[in-house]
Order: structure tokens, then C-alpha cells, then sequence
């Protein structure tokens, strides 16, 4: 299958990257750019990708040079008027949407996929109390009406999604590559991982190995909603054999985070909060965790799901 993979591929943007790295992990997929998307691909030094945010921990630097195919903006224009590309995915349709009226005249609502991994839902209280996500109240309801639109025209994609809006949105959710998770359970020396979300005292790793073993060394890790639900913290978390302590996990919406593990998650919440739990206990829902998130959270997972809907 080939793939046109439109994106601004400049910095990180954790939706789009999950599902690009997600692609480029299947063998029968060959996914071609219009940028070099440069620090995605492996070969790059530390400095060079700790300057990227969250510098560059978990999704950068991973994919295999020879995975790189680069088109020019002419020649991807000729080749979606020639129906080269079998599906044509924009990563991050609010960023960057080069070709698409080309890709709208040319191809069917199964060869189409746009993405919105940014924060923000589609109510009028997140535009009321969350004002700097838009340039003002016609920005927000220029991308509600351009997400309705695309979403007759293809498979469109949500991350921050309210359950009235499934009706025209799909769920979409972030993931790890499923050489981050650990194959054994690490050995426990804390209770909770030093790493607070917003308290920037406590983010105190500049390499990515120390941060993992941050959270390898915890039996919990904090994480709760910031800008949104969804944040890739969530999946590092799970994936380093920790597990998340989400305060609030009980009110996100059904339709966001649609595969996260709430239900044990929240379990284990009570346990932290009891402080009564046996080793036992615990690492019977490590390993739950640990097999739901090689099962269910890896960008191939990602990259799987979106193109089940393609076909």
C-alpha cells in the first residue's frame, strides 16, 4: 500500500507522529513524505533532537533511514491525479493541508484520513474557558465546520472527542512503539515517580533512559488532564511497568481515550489511595497493564485501527 503522508514534519506533534510511526512499523505499507521529517528517522545525535519537544523522549529518532521516501509538492501532485497513492493521511489537518482539494477530487471516503490531535473538543464552554487555543470565537467555528466537512469526505479523526460528536468523528488516541514497553516487571524502590506534571522543580531527566527508569523505579505515576485527556505521559507511564495515578480519570468522556485502560487504571487509583495493597495484588495489575498495552497501545496498534476504516 502506498501511502502519501501530508504534514508540516518540522517539529513533534504527538498524534500525528504516533500514527506516522505507527505506519512506517508495516512491512506492507510504504509511506512517502513532502518534507524530510527529519527527526523522526534514526541517526540523528541527542543534541540535535533534545532541542524538540519533550526533547524528543519516546516517539523521535526511531524509524529506519531506508523507511524514508520523499516526494516533491509536483510530483505528489501529479501522483494523486495519477492515483498513485492508495490513501492519502493528513497527520495534522489544521496544520498542514497541502493537495486537498486535489485529494478531494480524486479519491473516495476510504481513501482519506485527517486527523485533529490537538486539545480542544467542539463545545462552546472549551472555546468559553480555553480561549487560547483559537485566534478568536470564528477561528473556532471555521475548524468546526472544516472537521464536519472533511468528516463527509473522509475518515476523519478526533482525539479530544465528546460523545454527541462520534456521530461524525472517529476516536483517536496516542500510543507507543512497542520497543519502549519493558519485557519484565522492573524492580519497585518507590511509591510514587519524582516526575509531577506542571511542577518543573520535579522534571529533572535530560536523557530519555533515565527518565524510563524514573518510572521503571515507581510503583505510580502521576498524570491527570492537562490541555486535554489524552497525553502521551499516560502511555510512558504504562509502558515503563508503572502505574498511572490519574486523579479525575472517572469524568473523561467515553469517546476520548476510547482504548485506555480506565477501568483497571481506576482500580489501582484505589489502591494508592488505600495505601493497602499486597505485592501481589500489585503485580498481578502490572502485568494486566504491561499485556493490555502491548496488545492494544503500540503506534502499529494506531496505525492498524485507522486503516481498518479504509478498506
Amino acid at each position: 500500500m502506498n501511502v502519501l503522508f501530508i504534514s508540516s514534519g518540522n517539529k513533534i506533534d504527538y498524534q500525528c507522529d504516533c500514527l506516522f510511526h505507527g505506519l512506517n512499523c508495516m512491512d506492507e505499507v510504504t509511506v512517502y513524505t513532502l518534507n524530510d521529517y527529519w527527526y523522526m528517522y534514526r541517526g540523528n545525535t541527542p543534541e540535535e533532537i533534545s532541542k524538540q519537544y519533550g526533547m524528543g523522549f519516546t516517539i523521535a529518532n526511531r524509524i529506519p533511514i531506508d523507511r524514508r521516501h520523499i516526494h516533491s509538492f509536483s510530483e505528489a501532485k501529479e501522483k494523486v491525479q495519477a492515483h498513485f497513492y492508495d490513501l492519502i493521511v493528513y497527520g495534522s489537518i489544521y496544520r498542514c493541508d497541502f493537495l486537498l482539494s486535489e485529494a478531494l477530487e480524486k479519491y473516495a471516503s476510504n481513501q482519506l484520513v485527517f486527523i485533529d490531535g490537538e486539545d480542544h473538543d467542539f463545545s462552546p464552554f472549551f472555546y468559553k474557558s480555553h480561549k487560547h487555543y483559537f485566534r478568536n470565537q470564528k477561528d473556532f467555528l471555521r475548524k468546526k465546520r472544516k472537521a464536519r466537512f472533511l468528516a463527509s469526505k473522509g475518515q476523519f479523526f478526533k482525539r479530544e472527542l465528546r460523545e454527541k460528536d462520534v456521530l461524525f468523528f472517529h476516536p483517536i488516541s496516542f500510543a507507543v512503539p512497542s520497543e519502549n514497553i519493558v519485557e519484565e516487571l522492573p524492580v519497585k524502590k518507590v511509591e510514587m515517580a519524582t516526575i509531577i506534571p506542571g511542577e518543573k522543580s520535579t522534571y529533572i531527566y535530560d536523557n530519555e533512559k533515565d527518565y524510563y527508569l524514573g518510572y521503571q523505579d515507581a510503583r505510580f505515576g502521576m498524570t491527570f488532564k492537562k490541555g486535554g485527556w489524552d497525553c502521551l505521559r499516560h502511555y510512558e507511564i504504562l509502558s515503563n511497568g508503572c502505574i498511572p495515578y490519574f486523579p479525575g480519570l472517572e469524568k473523561c468522556p467515553s469517546t476520548t481515550m476510547s482504548n485506555f485502560p480506565k477501568k483497571m487504571v481506576l482500580e489501582t487509583n484505589l489502591l494508592y489511595e488505600s495505601h493497602n495493597y499486597s505485592e501481589s495484588s500489585y503485580r498481578d495489575f502490572v502485568h494486566a497493564l504491561l499485556s493490555f498495552t502491548r496488545s492494544h497501545l503500540t503506534t502499529r496498534n494506531l496505525a492498524e485501527y485507522v486503516l481498518s476504516f479504509c478498506k
